[in-house]
């Protein structure tokens, strides 16, 4: 085994267990946990319990690439020197614990596996060998359509893997399928992001046949999830991408033929299937939630209002937790405040979630830089789809999710050079293989 300063080590054993982490991060809902009778959420049990599998794995991971590498401490300046941010990162995220604690008295779990997960997962896939990045998408590509496919059948069946639960309370009156993901919105928003990175590039590691039919199947799969706002958004997304690249195009850049074609080929294939399912009634259940919302829009309004009976003086710090709870009660909001931003403002003072803000966006930024370009267009989306749930404000693993997703689904194409070498000799490793990739040999 080798070591390295870019981040896990080389050898078959590190690979096996970042496959082993991927999988427990995305078959493992928060929702899955509760229901093999760990105290994931409520009050009690051993501390372990509270933290995601994925995350216990990632931070023994992390220990052990740096004690592979030779000197840790390198291997740690590395990362950081890879992600400037990084440090004052998790340096912030200490200081809102110890604020969560001491001052507005709330539990501090939450930030380990919402936060603190998605910079550990950035020092063990920042910049992947090719083949070993071949292979973590292939585990990821199945995982979604493990996941799309089961969210289909929970919805057509009525039967759910995993129960829905929000506020340790049981759901049984809401159709919306659970999946492997866990709640129907955070399946929504990583299903959309997903769809966004097939679109952009992300399935240049599968066979050209099998990237539509993964969009075709994780499309269907939206309607199963029932995220209102992750449709919209992800047929919004997808426009803007599509009119860019044409107005790219219509001022004279290249494009690939092999591109058009499959766009030519799925367009039709996907109006004709909409048409079969809305025929039968598939989405029915998926459009009734448009006409009849159970309250959500009402309840978006109202977290404004607990905003307006709190003082400004108590808002800038972080009001008394007890005082949000009561006022929570009274406006119906026991189940959560649907905006991940106004719900931190409330938890933690809008002081320290401004700056907490700033650091995230620093933090994402400077990890798209290990990204290819076009990531810039799902990053904007999960954003705005988190930002109409409970969503980062919420002991979740969300931003992990995606994190791993991206690093590994939109990583740089490899150079010249190296893919040349052994590693990358597999013809569908080639740009000109991507949906919406460079333009290949075959330029108009």
């Amino acid at each position: 085994m080798k070591g390295s300063d870019t981040g896990a080590p080389d050898g078959p054993l590190f690979s096996l267990a970042l496959g082993i982490l991927a999988v427990l991060l995305m078959a493992l809902s928060p929702m899955a946990l509760i229901a093999l009778g760990l105290n994931y959420e409520d009050t009690g049990g051993s501390p372990l319990e509270k933290m995601h599998p994925a995350t216990l794995l990632a931070a023994a991971l992390v220990l052990a690439a740096g004690i592979a590498s030779g000197n840790p401490v390198r291997w740690a300046l590395a990362g950081v020197a890879a992600n400037r941010s990084l440090f004052p990162y998790l340096g912030v995220i200490a200081l809102l614990i110890l604020h969560s604690v001491k001052t507005v008295g709330l539990p501090f779990t939450h930030f380990i596996d919402t936060f603190i997960l998605p910079a550990l997962l950035f020092l063990l896939f920042r910049s992947p060998e090719e083949a070993r990045g071949r292979h973590l998408a292939w585990i990821i590509h199945a995982l979604m359509a493990a996941n799309a496919a089961i969210g289909i059948g929970e919805l057509a069946s009525g039967l759910r893997i995993t129960p829905l639960v929000a506020g340790g309370v049981a759901i049984d009156d809401d159709w919306r399928s659970t999946a492997l993901l866990g709640h129907p919105l955070a399946n929504a928003c990583l299903t959309g992001s997903y769809l966004l990175m097939l679109a952009l590039g992300g399935g240049r590691d599968l066979p050209g046949w099998l990237r539509p039919a993964l969009f075709l199947l994780n499309a269907g799969a939206m309607a199963a999830f029932g995220g209102r706002a992750a449709s919209v958004l992800l047929l919004v997304t997808l426009l803007l991408i599509a009119a860019t690249r044409l107005t790219a195009i219509l001022r004279g850049g290249t494009f690939s033929t092999v591109s058009v074609l499959k766009a030519l080929v799925v367009a039709p294939v996907l109006a004709l299937a909409t048409t079969v399912l809305l025929e039968r009634g598939s989405f029915d259940l998926f459009i009734e939630r448009f006409v009849d919302d159970k309250g959500s829009a009402e309840t978006r309004i109202e977290m404004f209002e607990l905003l307006r009976r709190i003082p400004f003086g108590e808002l800038l710090l972080g009001p008394d937790a007890g005082q949000v709870a009561t006022l929570q009660h009274m406006h119906g909001l026991e189940f959560g405040i649907e905006s991940f931003w106004v719900s931190f403002v409330l938890s933690y003072g809008l002081v320290p979630s401004v700056v907490f803000f700033a650091a995230l966006a620093w933090f994402t930024a400077d990890m798209l830089r290990h990204m290819q370009g076009r990531a810039a267009w799902v990053v904007g989306f999960f954003y705005a789809v988190a930002s109409t749930s409970l969503s980062l404000s919420a002991k979740s693993p969300l931003l992990a999710v995606l994190t791993l997703m991206l690093l590994v689904l939109m990583r740089p194409l490899p150079t010249r050079a190296h893919a040349m070498g052994p590693s990358s000799t597999r013809r569908r490793s080639s740009p000109a293989l991507m949906m919406g990739s460079a333009p290949d040999a075959r330029r108009a």
